[in-house]
């Protein structure tokens, strides 16, 4: 099974880095950070030029202008490599910021209007979407010949799952959902729509823009959670 240490960056709750005691051990620790991005970002740029499985730690070393034993002792492993590159391109940066503390979704709360909470928030998941399917492609590729990697995508799912359902409960607020919707059923259905698959499948197969498909999925989840009329209509 997977340490958790794979998710430090989880979607609910991100620790804040180790802060040095004196102004040296600061420095240090901030050192230390950089070469982390640098490295996850140099991780990145290979994974999706050339896949998981063909990306070596030596090669992610030289992309990143370090020795391969400083990637061993910031990472330990590829996988763990890979884990940190997931957390990063899902929140869209490196700050030890969780997903639900993001500016977006403080500003989806804001909203007085359960309709506008929605919109909001499914905008903002289906960014995530948007920024994560190309490194998702890469993940499943990997999962075909790499049980690791299955299990980590298997995490990745239950963490979005419950991520996505704090996002429900933000919209939802204290307005009912219409009748014969729950909120289990809700969160199911954010779940299975708002996720960089169907992306994929709406924006490469049928040729959708980002907006038409931010615009259908704020259209028929208003209307699953609600009933009544569709955003463009209020």
């Amino acid at each position: 099974m997977l340490s958790e240490t794979l998710y430090s960056g989880t979607l609910l709750k991100v620790s804040d880095p180790v802060k040095g005691k004196t102004d040296a051990g600061r420095r240090r620790e901030e050192h230390a950070l950089r070469t982390r991005e640098r490295i996850a970002g140099a991780a990145l740029r290979l994974f999706l030029e050339r896949g998981y499985v063909a990306t070596t730690i030596e090669a992610i070393a030289a992309e990143a202008g370090v020795a391969p034993a400083t990637i061993y002792q910031a990472f330990g492993t590829k996988l763990r490599v890979l884990a940190r590159v997931l957390d990063a391109t899902i929140t869209g940066d490196t700050e030890p910021v969780a997903l639900l503390d993001r500016d977006w979704v403080a500003a989806a709360r804001r909203q007085s209007d359960a309709r506008r909470r929605l919109e909001a928030v499914v905008r903002g998941a289906a960014q995530v979407a948007v920024q994560t399917a190309a490194l998702k492609e890469v993940l499943r590729d990997a999962a075909a010949t790499d049980p690791t990697v299955q299990e980590l995508i298997r995490r990745d799912h239950e963490r979005r799952r419950a991520t996505q359902r704090e996002l429900v409960k933000i919209s939802v607020g204290g307005d009912s959902l219409k009748p014969g919707m729950t909120l289990d059923r809700a969160s199911d259905t954010f779940f299975v729509l708002v996720n960089s698959s169907n992306y994929g499948l709406a924006t490469e197969l049928l040729g959708w823009s980002d907006h038409e498909w931010q615009q259908w999925l704020i259209e028929l989840l208003t209307f699953q959670f609600f009933g009544g009329t569709s955003p463009g209509e209020w």
